[in-house]
């Protein structure tokens, strides 16, 4: 696991690129790239991350990405990269409540009634039956 920090942007993704030469991933190996201590990632960042992916594949490995921040994960979705990328959350930490998903019996009150409002058939007044 390859722990990499700070912003990846014009400035930092020289030095993360220096780092992932000296990582050779060999073949049915996966290179893990600890992203919680990254901020931030522009067009740039996301350009190294695609070719890091590239070499970890051609070499029969593979690359995962671990615990991004709302702002890189967002960045990921935004460009399409999430599709292509393995994006794994981090460890939770001690104490967190496992987050559960969204029904009926757990939905706070105004998320309910805008999934009932949702789901009844809309009623176009525009529209009129054909004879």
């Amino acid at each position: 696991m390859l722990t990499v920090r700070g912003i990846l942007n014009l400035a930092g993704v020289p030095g993360l690129r220096e780092r992932l030469l000296h990582v050779s991933p060999g073949p049915g190996s996966r290179l893990v790239l600890d992203l919680s201590g990254v901020t931030s990632c522009d067009a740039l960042g996301l350009g190294m991350l695609v070719a890091a992916a590239r070499r970890a594949r051609s070499s029969g490995g593979d690359l995962c990405l671990v615990a991004p921040c709302p702002a890189v994960t967002q960045a990921l979705k935004v460009s399409g990269l999430s599709r292509i990328l393995p994006v794994l959350p981090g460890p939770t930490p001690p104490g967190t409540p496992a987050k559960r998903p969204l029904n009926s019996k757990n939905a706070p009150p105004d998320e309910e009634r805008r999934r009932t409002l949702n789901e009844r058939p809309r009623q176009d007044s525009n529209l009129r039956p054909s004879a």
